[in-house]
């Protein structure tokens, strides 16, 4: 009687680890704020940030968990990426002296920026053991007008590292940020080679 009474409580133990291991479908991450890099030279002026547009087509999804090429879990911020980027290009301007106008003005020195966010997305592919199997990638479209000259840059970034291939949808929320937060600091070099 014994030897089944722990068949069973092995077996039910087994089960309940299980399914305390299954893959959700999807999962809800929040986005840490930006925290501005000191700045080596200060700057002076202004910016007009006429907007930020987030041109995705589904605005909550920032990643993926992926077994055998296929998405088994979808990871979702209920945070607003135009909200979040607006916020992160002006504290990293104002770091450095330069003041973010959330109104234009008639100065023929203040440019006018507006960002497009092209893609925002992270990968972890949990069937590839060896080699790189967590990729981020983020791409903006910046627009800068000063007088009757107007630039559009196309700022991108794509980074890739091995992780371990059950890390939580935490590890990979970090490792977009991290390469937002560098393509936001893209961002500001551009604004400040082109704005004067």
């Amino acid at each position: 009687m014994k030897p089944f009474v722990y068949t069973i409580s092995s077996l039910f133990v087994f089960i309940l680890l299980l399914g305390g291991c299954a893959q959700k479908a999807q999962v809800y991450v929040p986005l840490s704020a930006y925290t501005p890099t000191a700045a080596v030279l200060q700057k002076s002026g202004a910016i007009y940030l006429a907007g930020v547009t987030d041109a995705r087509k589904n605005r909550s999804v920032i990643g993926y968990i992926l077994k055998n090429d296929k998405p088994v879990t979808k990871i979702l911020t209920k945070d607003s990426i135009e909200k979040w980027f607006a916020s992160a290009i002006t504290e990293a301007l104002n770091a450095e002296g330069c003041r973010v106008l959330r109104k234009p003005i008639r100065n023929p020195n203040v440019a006018t920026v507006r960002i497009r966010i092209d893609k925002l997305e992270a990968r972890l592919d949990r069937g590839k053991l060896t080699g790189e199997n967590l990729t981020a990638a983020v791409k903006v479209t910046l627009s800068i007008q000063q007088q009757n000259t107007k630039i559009i840059k196309h700022i991108g970034l794509i980074r890739k590292k091995w992780v371990p291939p059950f890390s939580t949808e935490e590890t990979i929320r970090d490792y977009l940020q991290q390469t937002l937060d560098e393509v936001v600091e893209n961002v500001r070099e551009q604004i400040d080679q082109y704005r004067f």
